[in-house]
This record gives C-alpha cells, structure tokens and sequence, in this order.
C-alpha cells in the first residue's frame, strides 16, 4: 500500500512546477504515479486574486454580447454596452472568464510564463497550504456528527424500541444492523449523549455509573466544513492574495433558547448585525442571500472577499455560504466569499468583532432578553455604534471610513439596511437608547444584587471580601463600602434610582 505524501514531497512538487516540469516528469522525479500527483495539485491548489482586474473583455459574454441599456440610464451611448467602461459593474450576467490552463496540466498558474501581465483569476500549488489541508482531512473529517437525517430516524427509532425493553446498545446494533450502518456502540453511545435521539443517558442500563463527558458532541450540516478552511489555510490565502480585506464573522445570544443576534464587522470597524429566531446554518446562509441581493453580484464580492468566523454549529455550511444560486439555473453556484474558521478556543484570531461585542453589550447588557427587540432597533443601535469616533482610525468614524473605501455605493449599501450616519455628539451607548423598559434595575436583598426588570433575568452575586464594590451603570455610578452592603442587605431594600 502507497504511503500517504509526505511534506518534502509537496515541496519538490511547488518547486518543480515553478521550473515548468510537466506532471509525468513530476511523477518520475517523486516516484509516484502521475494520476497521484495530479489528485494532489488539483484537490489542493488555492485560489488567488493577484493581478486580476475586472474589465468588460473578460466577460465570457464578452465576443457575443448585444445587449443594451443595461445601467438603465440614459447615458448617450448608442452602441453595445459591451463597449462602455463601466458595464461589467451594472451587468447582472457578468462572469470572469476562467483560463484555460486551469483545466489542463499542470491546472495551476505555477510556473506560466504570462503570470505577471494575466488579469484572469487564478490557482496555485503552495506547499505549505497543501500539507495544512493534508492535516485537515486528518483531524477534522473525522469530527462531529456524519450520518444524515434520515439515518438519525432509523437509529433513533431502534434505540427507542430497544431501550424500552430494557436493551443494551450493543444488542440493539446488532438487531438492526442495517439503520445503523457499521457505526461503532461508542459513537451510539456519543449521540445519545449529545441529545439526537428521544431517550435520554439517565434511561440507559449502568449509564449512570459512568462518568459524564466533559463536552457533547456537535451537530453540524457538514462535519468536514473545516476541512480546507482552517486558520493556517487562511493565512496562507492572505499571502497569496495580498491586500485582500477580510470580515468577521460571529454570533452574541440573548436569553436561552431567545432570539439571537449574527454579526458581522469589517476591517474598517463598521458593524452589521442581524436579529433571527434561530441560530441555524440556514439562517446564516439566508443572511449571506439577503446580503448578495441588497448589495449586488459586485459590491458584495468586494464587501465580502474573504469571512472569518467561528467553529459553532450555525457555520457549518461553508459552501451555501461561499456560493450563489443563478437566477436562471437554481442548481447552477456561482462564487462569491470564501470562508475559514479559527482555531478552537482562540477568539484572539478575530479581534474585532469580539471588540464589537464588548461596545454592544453598553447597549444590550449581558443577560438582556433579544425577544422584544426587532431589525428597526438593531439598526438603530448599529447607527449609534457605527457613528462613534476610533482612535485607532484618527477619531474617524467607521461609517465615514466604510464610505471612503468602498465608495457611494457603499453609502446606498448601508441605507438600504436601515444605518445611517448620526452626528458623533448625539450618539448614545446606554440602554436608554432603546427606551425605559430596556434600562437595568437594581435591588440589593439578603443574597446579594439581583439586576431584573421586564427584560433582565440575571442574577449578580456580591463580592463581600475585603474589597470595595462598585457597580457602573453609564452614565451613574455608584460605590458602596463592605460594611454599607452589608447594612443595607439586612436593613432594607434599596432600589437604584434611574
């Protein structure tokens, strides 16, 4: 049996397609059959925007073209379209033309000799970004939950009957064989765990005496959505298209099982944010459809080049997400964004829409109820917050700095969403900003501080050791002694005034 390619290997592949060697003479040099060489630069060679420029002559419509009137504007011009500077920014059918090469050895732009003048987009073969995919495959395919919906309902129809009768698991694997298609009892036992069938572990023999495991198991669209897409890839992506803009991509939940909130901020600093009732992967798919539609093919190829998000379960549909419908052709994608994830546990590697969070949570404290809450309000909370000055962006605005560099178009963008441009003095980042109901009260009992009102169910417990307290509630505040804390949660109840 052949032994899977090794790092050296892929090295010698990169530097030899740079030399113009041919895949048969690759193959000879690494001792490995041509057709293995070929899987490896196809299956793993990345995309890149180095040098490519949208111009009308790249248009695969572009030889047989007649349209006409396509910016819908009276602009004078009597001819086609196809002759007019600007008509592959209003054409709705516009597609870059795919070079030839990339469907022919070697399939990638390594090595061409016309690589520094080609405006086309292209593909690579990097080593690097070859052996993290290799890795990849190794880790992450073999993660979260593989069988589809409808195996769920077999299996979860065996286990049911077998554990009513007071079953094993292995006993019911080996009755029906066929619903559960070779899984193993430890991976039963996993999905029984994480909650994909009708019983429960308590309702499973010597379950019980076992110990619970720490972290269930997570139920995603596409188990192998990280495969290809991981934060060492996207590094790699950033070297091979340099300056291409990126977004960030994460979710901020209200109450349990309430309404929850996707955002989105881009490099500027400028937020989005979208309120559902489910945190789902068709949800943030439905996003992303909403998005294209409102922007456009091309604003919203320049917006949106590149998202960063999170492992949760609501991303897990990368390719809905990386990929458009035709209007003519439903089952036909057309590219659009391309999607990686961060590594586990590392909110670091998206500093910015966790910074986002920390000015959203000025507005919608921690614990508040998104349920009362609709689009119209979150828009005008994202006014506010996208009007606020930066330090970091010269006491710039993000608005002002989305619109000085995504143009005009950026602005109608925006207004289409319902933000607009507030004066930076008038902006308001407390929860009377939503009106009264939103606003935090306070009440200092025997226990503790419990913070509650019609939209606060969080419970805040006091620190009586040895420190002062203080509670900040923009724009008051107020301090309390130990001894003061201590009087006032046996004497009387004390209410925070507004």
């Amino acid at each position: 049996m052949a032994e899977h390619m090794k790092q050296h290997e892929r090295a010698q592949i990169e530097i030899l397609l740079k030399r113009g060697f041919s895949i048969p003479q690759i193959a000879r040099e690494l001792n490995r059959p041509a057709m293995t060489i070929t899987r490896e630069i196809k299956n793993r060679r990345i995309d890149s925007n180095k040098g490519v420029k949208e111009r009308n002559a790249v248009c695969v419509h572009f030889a047989d073209c007649t349209r006409r009137d396509v910016c819908r504007t009276n602009c004078g011009l009597r001819v086609r379209c196809r002759n007019c500077e600007s008509c592959h920014l209003n054409c709705a059918d516009f597609r870059m033309r795919t070079c030839d090469r990339l469907f022919t050895p070697p399939f990638v732009c390594n090595g061409c000799e016309n690589e520094r003048v080609c405006i086309l987009p292209k593909k690579f073969y990097v080593a690097e970004v070859a052996q993290a995919n290799y890795d990849g495959n190794l880790h992450e395919s073999r993660k979260g939950v593989h069988a589809t919906n409808r195996q769920l309902e077999e299996m979860n129809k065996a286990v049911c009957d077998g554990v009513s009768r007071k079953q094993s698991v292995r006993n019911i694997i080996a009755s029906n064989a066929g619903a559960f298609r070779g899984l193993t009892q430890k991976t039963v036992y996993t999905y029984i765990k994480s909650g994909l069938f009708d019983i429960a572990r308590g309702d499973l023999p010597y379950a019980c005496m076992r110990r619970k495991p720490r972290k269930p198991a997570e139920t995603k669209t596409n188990a192998k959505c990280r495969v290809g897409r991981t934060y060492r890839e996207y590094l790699a992506f950033l070297a091979a298209n340099p300056g291409i803009r990126h977004v960030e991509l994460d979710t901020v939940k209200g109450s349990v099982s309430g309404k929850v909130l996707f955002t989105m901020v881009f490099e500027c600093g400028l937020a989005l944010a979208f309120l559902k009732d489910r945190e789902t992967s068709q949800t943030c798919t439905g996003i992303f459809n909403m998005l294209h539609r409102v922007a456009g093919p091309a604003l919203f190829r320049r917006l949106f080049p590149v998202v960063l998000t999170d492992n949760g379960a609501c991303f897990s549909n990368p390719e809905m997400i990386e990929n458009a419908r035709a209007e003519n052709n439903p089952y036909k994608l057309i590219p659009r964004t391309k999607v990686f994830y961060c590594d586990a546990y590392c909110s670091s590697q998206k500093p910015h829409v966790e910074r986002f969070h920390v000015e959203l949570r000025r507005i919608l404290v921690k614990g508040t109820s998104f349920n009362s809450l609709d689009q119209e309000k979150v828009a005008w909370i994202l006014s506010n917050l996208n009007s606020y000055t930066r330090g970091m962006l010269d006491n710039a605005t993000p608005y002002d700095e989305f619109v000085k560099t995504y143009g005009d178009g950026a602005r109608e963008f925006l207004s289409r969403l319902g933000i607009e441009r507030i004066p930076s003095n008038q902006v308001t980042l407390d929860p009377i900003l939503l009106g009264e109901r939103f606003k935090p009260t306070f009440r200092i009992s025997r226990d503790g501080l419990t913070l509650s009102n019609g939209n606060f169910s969080r419970y805040m417990r006091l620190s009586l050791q040895r420190e002062i307290v203080c509670f900040h509630r923009p724009p008051e505040s107020f301090f309390l002694a130990e001894n003061k804390i201590s009087e006032l949660a046996f004497q009387a109840r004390w209410l925070a005034e507004p």
